[in-house]
């Protein structure tokens, strides 16, 4: 797929937003538990499309989320998946553009569970000791920059951000570094996402 069909959807979702959002007159104090935003992604090694809310901790030094990624079995040609992630991003810094826009290259990594029947977190008994490892979790490494709109006339949303990730799987990455066979140009994918402020 072509990266500008891929980043024409979530654009036009962050200015309609922003076009049709209304000022609201109530300022409410939100509980610590409530999430910061809410998010959908993409790819990136997480899911063909996750979902999930987020928080904004440490005095905005990380973005902490927990996200349900999904891949039908269309795509995987085999079972359907379900993937449960921890994604930890870190903005490196960030930079004003105009009055309502904020660039941010990032990085971070991720924690996934493959919930699905097709892996195991301890090996099956009908493998010899050490056979394989498991294959239900999974560490993402990724980088990437972040576009952080504010709504200045906001009813439901006050912000969204836009964001574009290249990154890899450990194992892709193991492999790359112990095979000649598998080279670096070929372990890395792209991932898109917006998360929305509440």
């Amino acid at each position: 797929m072509k990266i500008k069909y891929i980043l024409i959807v979530p654009i036009i979702v962050l200015f309609f937003i922003n076009t049709h959002a209304q000022e609201s007159s109530v300022v409410k104090t939100k509980s610590w538990y409530v999430p910061d935003y809410v998010k959908a992604q993409f790819a990136g090694n997480i899911g063909l499309l996750s979902v999930g809310a987020g928080y904004h901790v440490f005095n905005d030094v990380l973005y902490t989320e927990l996200l349900y990624g999904f891949v039908p079995k269309s795509i995987s040609k085999a079972e359907n998946i379900h993937l449960i992630t921890i994604k930890n991003t870190f903005p490196i810094y960030r930079k004003k553009i105009g009055k309502n826009l904020t660039i941010t290259p990032i990085a971070g990594f991720a924690a996934t569970l493959d919930i699905g029947t097709t892996t195991f977190t301890t090996l099956p008994s009908k493998f010899p000791d050490g056979y394989y490892v498991p294959t239900a979790f999974h560490a993402t490494l990724f980088g990437g920059v972040m576009v952080h709109k504010d709504f200045i006339k906001a009813k439901i949303f006050k912000g969204a951000d836009f964001y574009i990730e290249f990154g890899t799987v450990e194992s892709y990455l193991w492999y790359a570094i112990t095979s000649k066979e598998v080279s670096l140009n070929n372990i890395f994918s792209a991932d898109i996402g917006v998360n929305f402020y509440f």
